[in-house]
């Protein structure tokens, strides 16, 4: 009989026990990157829940309070945001994620 792995609940996430730290950390690091990597193209980023069923995010806000791009911090996508980070192309994984590619948003100079 397999034994049931003991588990930790990280916002709406059952995350193995002994995985649960470095879930922590990765999370917080990836939050932070995409924190910056918005920051560049939306005025106004914030982590928040917005569906309870999704956890929380990192949005980014236009002028108007409209969502321009979002990341879940999910066990799915936190993994894959590690690799973009690693690889150098996280910028291109938040827009990729949200429907644009480089070029499509102007890039903020300063806080207009």
């Amino acid at each position: 009989m397999e034994e049931k792995k003991k588990t930790v609940r990280i916002d709406i996430y059952d995350i193995p026990e002994d995985q649960a730290q470095t879930f922590l950390k990765d999370r917080e690091e990836t939050a932070e990157a995409a924190e910056a990597v918005m920051k560049r193209y939306c005025d106004t980023v914030k982590r928040d829940t917005l569906d309870l069923e999704e956890g929380q995010g990192v949005y980014g806000y236009d002028k108007e309070g409209s969502i321009l791009l979002s990341v879940m911090l999910d066990p799915f996508e936190i993994p894959v945001m590690k690799v973009a980070m690693q690889r150098g192309k996280l910028d291109e994984y938040v827009l990729a994620a949200n429907g644009y590619v480089e070029g499509d948003l102007p890039v903020r100079t300063d806080k207009e």
